[in-house]
């Protein structure tokens, strides 16, 4: 046992990082049930675009994917942080690659495929430093932001918060119905205990929510929007489904000629928005959990960026989108943990996750309104950091911000906020500051609205 202990100790370097044993495997317990929500969300998010798949089939996708990406992590990289299915990403993949664009679920895990491919090959040969660095970071910031606007936006229709309206694009809908306040219910529980610091916020929310809507739905009434929970859905535990094991493979059947186009928007937002998304929530980790101090930030996380480029290609393979750092991982951080260990406990956890699919059916928009809203308002409270003042980086900040969630395109958001850094770079004659990426990131952009402007 001892022995044992010890060879742990030396892999994981527990004693040399200032930690213990059972600090980490409570990091990774507290870190895991920060981010559990995700079980429950990722289905119902991913399931209006994933015709013909089961609740169940996207549920052991998820966590599966969230398993190997989080060994991964944990024995290759020795790094703290959990990876899972992606918030933002999922949205990307469900709303606007499948349901906007038009392509079929296999398709879209295909974009997922070849944008992780990229990503990794990227890592590997030491390029995404420089590409990270060279895209200005009030860009990165409304990236993000507009990320998490997208999200907001998305669950309030969802959960009938805000309808299409008449006299406006949208007005706020029945407060009378059922399930619209059982969301505002989550939403405010939610958002109250993440005022006071509480790392269940999210978890706590959807349990308090289920189970009032159970019984109100026990009761007698009803919604119109669905949203009220079912508790005669809760069965025991079943095995996994992996119905959609390898399916990306089927997306790679040729589509029309005109979605060309349409694939290349979606396949150059999707790794745009995974590089910047992981490596910001890398060193953030890094960097709180003492890891960095006294050395570069992207030399620390190294080995962390290339197993999370890894696992970035596990969420295609098993079904669902793109997977990424978890920013919950500071839970467990804050708990004491510092080391791959907490990253190998969620994945473990993760595992046994995987045969409870029936306990999650029951599920419903309405319990996770509050965790999509948090997730959301996470994503942009950083927009404080936007360089304002810079009249070129405000517009073309803002107005990356704006198109993602009122126009409901990541990619729209994405291109038109480059384009108008770059046009109004030249305009103020600053054409030395504008980096190569940024140009061939412009040409790109340019050539998608231009031709998708053309056949639509």
């Amino acid at each position: 046992m001892a022995s044992a202990r010890g060879a742990l100790d030396r892999y994981f370097g527990i004693t040399e990082r200032g930690s213990t044993l059972s600090a980490e495997i409570k990091g990774g317990l507290i870190t895991f049930l920060s981010m559990s929500y995700i079980l429950a969300v990722n289905p119902l998010i991913l399931s209006p675009a994933a015709e013909g798949y089961t609740f169940d089939e996207l549920f052991t996708a998820t966590a599966l994917a969230a398993c190997i990406a989080c060994l991964l992590m944990g024995l290759y990289a020795r790094f703290p942080v959990a990876l899972a299915p992606g918030m933002g990403l999922n949205a990307f993949l469900s709303y606007t690659i499948c349901q906007s664009m038009g392509f079929t679920y296999e398709q879209g895990l295909m974009v997922v495929f070849i944008s992780g491919t990229m990503f990794f090959l990227v890592t590997v040969s030491g390029i995404r430093r420089g590409m990270v660095e060279s895209i200005p970071k009030s860009l990165k910031i409304a990236i993000a932001a507009g990320i998490g606007f997208f999200i907001a936006i998305i669950d309030l229709y969802n959960t009938g918060i805000i309808v299409h309206g008449t006299s406006s694009a949208l007005v706020p809908g029945d407060m009378s119905d059922p399930g619209v306040l059982l969301a505002l219910f989550c939403i405010i529980v939610t958002v109250c205990l993440w005022y006071r610091r509480k790392w269940y916020a999210i978890i706590l929310g959807i349990i308090a929510t289920w189970a009032i809507g159970a019984l109100l739905f026990r009761y007698g009434l009803e919604s119109e929007i669905g949203t009220l929970p079912d508790a005669g859905l809760v069965t025991g535990i079943s095995a996994p489904d992996f119905g959609l094991f390898a399916k990306v493979f089927t997306g790679f059947e040729m589509f029309p000629s005109s979605m060309w186009v349409a694939f290349i928007g979606a396949l150059v937002s999707m790794f745009i928005v995974d590089m910047f998304d992981t490596t910001g929530t890398l060193i953030s980790v890094s960097s709180m959990s003492g890891m960095s101090e006294g050395r570069d930030e992207f030399d620390t996380i190294d080995v962390a960026m290339r197993a999370d480029a890894a696992a970035s290609l596990s969420g295609a393979m098993v079904g669902t989108s793109t997977t990424t750092s978890y920013i919950e991982s500071f839970t467990g951080i804050e708990s004491g943990a510092r080391t791959g260990i907490l990253a190998l406990v969620c994945g473990l956890l993760f595992a046994f996750a995987m045969v409870f699919s029936g306990l999650f059916a029951s599920v419903t928009a309405a319990c996770t309104a509050g965790a999509l809203i948090l997730v959301g308002l996470i994503m942009v409270r950083n927009i404080r950091d936007i360089e304002w003042k810079d009249p070129v980086l405000c517009f073309s900040s803002i107005i990356t911000v704006f198109m993602m969630g009122l126009a409901g395109s990541i990619t729209d958001g994405i291109g038109i906020g480059i384009m108008a850094y770059v046009i109004g770079y030249v305009a103020m004659r600053k054409e030395k500051e504008i980096s190569p990426t940024m140009w061939v990131l412009f040409l790109i952009f340019t050539g998608y609205f231009v031709i998708h402007a053309t056949i639509y």
